[in-house]
């Protein structure tokens, strides 16, 4: 590996902060303990639930008057969940594939920030469904959860994007089934083949299964679309991606070496060389500023919610040098991971990278209408115009 490389960061967990003009989305993976708060939010209080004051476990906490069936989730925890979900919870992160499913009408609560006003719009899944709002918070920053109302919403089920320790307590504290999700970045065969197997899961549980193989099979004809558009230009443009997030607003040297968006388009992404052996899958990577000199990708396309940060790093000397900057080819794309994953910008991000590397082959194509069809079918609205008021939006860059 190139000595200006750094090792790929290891996703603990992420945070999404608003910061002066942008906000930043936490892309959860793998959770700390959770933290015991209770209805207001005092850990002291003596009607929050400790280790020393739990209610019983699962398995003595099931309705004998409710049919259970046993499914086994993607951390491979073996749990009984009833045969009909009519209320459910999505945590950290996994209330996204809740609302692809069509299953919206279930949540009972949803997580802080996705209520928050100010930054659940900038969310896709919250911005087309904007009454989730005003459900229930049952947890705060992904894995710390108020207890007593979860509990006191009842969910059937509570979906979570975490490992099964976290999981293991969460059901032990409320007695409710806690199935473990993917909600990790898609990218690569093995990514896409969790993904789908989660959503699959998911569908099951929430009697969504025609809906979880519609979406899937929606997915794989816009990848066609794309790979078959791209495979007709005989241009192979080098790029990059600036500010891939995680856990905070990044920087010009954050980057994805298998970011969907590229990937679908098959594209000569600077940071997916063999040579540099920076990850084997969709991964938040950070490199060395020399390096990103040295790749000196002809277009560099940027996760509009680093703007701010970005142009400030633009305006040292060694960066003005860089091709795509001095020839005018920086463009901003919506955030992939903006509190989890959205695989649904990621795949707007694509037709519109497409028709600026490719114009003759998607010149048929409004990235901003394609924009609004995809997030309509994910999530029942289109909403570019109301991300677009965050400024998180296409369009080319004027580097000043």
């Amino acid at each position: 590996m190139d000595k200006n490389l750094k090792k790929p960061k290891n996703i603990l967990f992420c945070i999404f902060m608003l910061v002066i003009v942008t906000i930043s989305c936490g892309c959860t993976g793998e959770a700390t303990a959770p933290s015991v708060i209770n209805e207001n939010n005092n850990k002291n209080d003596n009607n929050s639930i400790t280790k020393d004051n739990r209610i019983n476990n699962l398995e003595n906490n099931l309705d004998k008057n409710v049919g259970y069936i046993e499914i086994t989730d993607m951390a491979g925890r073996v749990v009984k969940v009833p045969k009909t979900v009519n209320k459910v919870i999505g945590l950290g992160s996994s209330l996204r594939e809740v609302v692809y499913l069509g299953a919206k009408d279930k949540v009972v609560g949803i997580e802080v920030k996705e209520g928050d006003k100010k930054v659940g719009t900038r969310m896709p899944y919250i911005a087309a469904n904007k009454e989730l709002m005003d459900l229930t918070p049952v947890s705060k920053a992904s894995s710390n959860y108020y207890y007593e109302r979860i509990i006191k919403v009842k969910p059937d089920v509570i979906f979570i994007g975490f490992n099964s320790e976290s999981a293991d307590d969460l059901q032990e504290k409320v007695g409710i089934p806690v199935v473990v999700t993917y909600i990790n970045p898609t990218g690569t065969g093995t990514q896409n083949n969790k993904y789908a197997q989660s959503l699959r899961l998911m569908a099951k549980i929430l009697d969504k299964e025609e809906r979880a193989e519609e979406i899937l099979n929606k997915m794989e004809e816009y990848k066609e679309d794309l790979k078959n558009r791209a495979t007709k230009s005989d241009k192979n443009p080098s790029i990059y991606v600036a500010g891939r997030v995680f856990g905070g607003v990044t920087g010009l040297t954050t980057t994805d070496p298998h970011l969907p968006s590229f990937e679908f388009l098959g594209s000569n992404n600077r940071a997916n060389n063999v040579a540099y052996n920076i990850s084997e899958v969709s991964n938040d990577c950070t490199v060395n500023k020399e390096q990103v000199i040295s790749w000196n990708p002809e277009y560099i396309f940027v996760n509009s919610a680093t703007v701010p940060k970005i142009s400030k790093e633009l305006k040292r000397p060694e960066f003005k040098s860089l091709r795509a900057v001095s020839e005018n080819k920086m463009y901003t794309i919506l955030p992939y991971c903006w509190y989890g994953f959205n695989e649904d910008n990621a795949l707007a991000n694509s037709y519109y990278i497409g028709k600026v590397l490719y114009p003759e082959q998607f010149e048929d194509i409004d990235p901003v209408e394609k924009a609004d069809e995809i997030h309509a079918f994910f999530n029942g609205k289109p909403v570019y115009n109301e991300l677009s008021d965050y400024n998180l939006k296409f369009g080319k860059w004027e580097v000043k």
